[in-house]
């Protein structure tokens, strides 16, 4: 089932609500959605109360320079994998000072996939400065449909993070 545009904005719109009441904040560092996260957030009138960093780290290079991946972990683990997003959700708290992250990486298609790493695969990091949560996803569907069904997962778990 796709998420609607209505629906990613009244996410962010709760997430908005729930930091506004805890006066903490959230940083976003995306790959793969490219900034579809920061969109959302920023699609809502005094968002810059809870969101003011998001980081676009779509080449390794912007992975390794932004946010501090360790250049190992990368070449080892690959761009779309938990032990990178983790390190990308931990970079964007350090470089923003924020209380929470996202982080995602991920294969949207159409090419790119391999056999490990199928067409569709994302990796998520979410937390904060001292618990960072990561998951992988496999979502179905065109290079729009796998970036915005990545935009409501994400978006659904910080909200339980939040919550």
């Amino acid at each position: 089932m796709m998420i609607s545009n209505d629906e990613l904005q009244d996410l962010a719109i709760k997430i908005g609500q729930l930091l506004t009441e805890t006066k903490k904040n959230v940083s976003t560092a995306e790959s793969c959605t490219g900034g579809w996260i920061g969109k959302e957030f920023t699609g809502i009138p005094g968002s810059s109360k809870w969101y003011g960093f998001g980081f676009i780290t779509y080449s390794n290079t912007a992975k390794l320079k932004t946010l501090g991946v360790n250049k190992d972990v990368l070449l080892e683990e690959g761009a779309v994998s938990e032990k990178v997003v983790k390190e990308m959700a931990e970079g964007a708290i350090k470089n923003s000072g924020s209380d929470f992250s996202i982080s995602i990486s991920g294969i949207a298609g159409p090419t790119g996939g391999t056999h490990d790493k199928p067409v569709g695969t994302v990796c998520f990091g979410i937390g904060t400065k001292t618990e960072i949560t990561c998951f992988t996803k496999l979502f179905e569907g065109n290079r729009d449909e796998v970036r915005k069904q990545s935009v409501a997962f994400a978006l659904k778990e910080l909200l339980k993070c939040l919550q």
